[in-house]
């Protein structure tokens, strides 16, 4: 089983202890009885259930893919409704028009890429674009464990910082509203852009610090395997339903989060997703984690006792872990992540000053 697996199983955000079932366990006698609770704490959340509805028509291909709408739906869920759709848009075109007027006051138009470029010189460098305020990552809270916000467009846009999340969805929102080509892709704890240069060759777009690199590097500095690339899970671009798919999982982490509960919310987002993507890595390490965290939930009320309830998720856990590792899944730690950021930012920078 490869190292970082055993060492770290979490979610695409979060993290939690390893489950053991290595401890010895008591036996229920035929005169024993007992009554187990073991059906998880619901929160029935009107704004979390519709958002997860319009998402999984969306899915589905029920109504027409739009980036911009998925991302509300995940921000105006965690903030209870409160948000205005009209303003979300209106800020969100506003951007939208001040590059398409950069690509035409800069005669690029009839270039495929003139989005791309716009948008790239709009979030990497200071200009009157952008109230010559660059984007940058933040390193305060990248994976949202205090703040889920780090997550969200609206708090990149209002703060320019956010993570590698965030600054790779807010592009593609960008570029989906200018008509232009780009994809969300993975590595392990990262997304970033891919989209296809004028040569017709992907051009791998790294927002964290405001370059591009090459596969070789995302290879090298962040672990991927050759089998984790052949299986399609890390490197690749991914098409329209693998996009909502990952913010299916965003909206599923955020009401986690908000309720501290791996429940039936979770779990359903979890099985529209993996149902028709079964591969899709961050739906399976969000199913590693919430029969996880129901094993060890179990364990804690009931002790290590025999039941029904305790081997199916003891079964399922191991199986995901199985399922993982034969696709050659692997994973950094948060503060192993942060340190190749950093790393690659210094390297960056030294480079554009010589």
């Amino acid at each position: 089983m490869n190292r970082t697996l055993t060492v770290l199983l979490f979610s695409l955000i979060f993290f939690s202890p390893v489950l053991s079932f290595n401890k010895s366990v008591k036996l229920l006698s035929p005169q024993e009885s007992i009554v187990f609770d073991t059906i998880p704490y619901m929160v029935n959340d009107y704004h979390f259930n519709a958002s997860y509805e319009e998402l999984s028509k969306m899915f589905d291909g029920a109504i027409p893919y739009d980036l911009k709408r998925a991302e509300f739906l995940l921000e105006n869920a965690f903030y209870d409704g409160k948000m205005d759709y009209n303003e979300y848009c209106h800020v969100i075109d506003s951007i939208v028009n001040v590059l398409g007027r950069f690509i035409l006051i800069n005669n690029i138009s009839q270039y495929k890429t003139a989005p791309n470029f716009a948008i790239f010189e709009y979030m990497t460098k200071p200009s009157i674009m952008n109230g010559f305020r660059r984007f940058s990552y933040d390193f305060n809270d990248p994976f949202g464990q205090n703040n889920f916000s780090s997550f969200f467009t609206t708090k990149l846009i209002n703060t320019h910082t956010g993570q590698c999340s965030s600054l790779s969805v807010f592009y593609k929102i960008l570029c989906d509203e200018l008509g232009g080509h780009s994809a969300l892709a993975l590595g392990p704890l990262h997304v970033y852009i891919k989209h296809i240069g004028e040569d017709g060759k992907w051009v791998n777009v790294e927002l964290t610090n405001g370059s591009f690199t090459r596969d070789v590097w995302l290879i090298e500095s962040m672990d991927v395997s050759t089998e984790a690339i052949r299986n399609g899970i890390f490197l690749c671009a991914l098409n329209k339903k693998e996009t909502i798919a990952y913010m299916m999982m965003l909206l599923a982490q955020a009401y986690q989060h908000k309720y501290n509960s791996y429940d039936q919310f979770v779990s359903q987002c979890i099985d529209k997703v993996i149902n028709a993507l079964p591969n899709f890595t961050p739906a399976l390490t969000l199913k590693m984690n919430y029969h996880q965290t129901q094993g060890l939930n179990y364990i804690e009320k009931y002790g290590y006792l025999i039941s029904d309830f305790g081997d199916y998720h003891h079964i399922q856990y191991h199986s995901v872990i199985s399922r993982l590792d034969s696709l050659g899944f692997s994973q950094s730690t948060p503060e192993e992540y942060n340190n190749t950021i950093k790393e690659t930012q210094e390297l960056h920078q030294k480079s554009q000053h010589e």
